[in-house]
């Protein structure tokens, strides 16, 4: 089976195709260039696709909608499986012990939220870049470090294996753009 994932609530736009028993095929594409710009080429041949993965953010507000409303129609043209999984979670699902991972809010502030062997521990935060503090011992993660896209197909490959296409569960994924934060392009 074949299964394509993106992630675009970072500046890089990433876009995975996992095959059965293959290593993934990933392709990041960094700033300047837009989700909007580079996936239609970026996605190419769809026709082997059983289910579509999406980091559902927190992120840029535009590329989280681009990414959303991309795989939501591919999945409904297609009839395929859509899964969505926290893009902070996939930039720290790999890291071992305590971390933060971090993604851009707006200019000089930052989405954040703590990970203990990649499992949540606790809410999503917005904390200026410049008073950033973290507890003793802890490593900050983020985009630059690692390409969330890989993770975020992983994490939702069993969901996506698990399910058949539900037109209802497709249009009510949404993305994370944290409550009460105002909207960043």
């Amino acid at each position: 089976m074949r299964f394509l994932a993106l992630d675009t609530s970072t500046p890089s736009t990433s876009v995975i195709f996992l095959d059965d028993g293959a290593p993934p095929v990933q392709r990041v594409y960094p700033p300047p260039l837009k989700a909007g710009d580079v996936l239609p080429g970026a996605l190419g041949d769809l026709g082997e696709v059983a289910g579509i993965a999406v980091g559902l953010g927190p992120g840029s507000f535009t590329g989280l909608r681009v990414g959303l409303a991309c795989a939501k129609a591919i999945a409904y043209a297609r009839r395929i499986p859509l899964a969505g999984f926290s893009s902070l979670q996939a930039l720290a699902a790999d890291a071992a012990g305590r971390v933060y991972a971090a993604t851009e809010a707006r200019k000089g502030e930052l989405f954040l939220q703590a990970f203990e062997d990649g499992e949540p521990r606790g809410e999503v935060r917005i904390v200026r870049a410049a008073e950033l503090r973290l507890p003793e011992g802890a490593r900050l993660i983020g985009p630059g470090a690692v390409a969330s896209g890989p993770a975020v197909a992983r994490l939702c490959l069993a969901r996506l294996r698990a399910s058949s296409y539900d037109a209802q569960a497709c249009f009510a994924l949404a993305p994370d753009y944290v409550q009460g934060f105002p909207a960043k392009g």
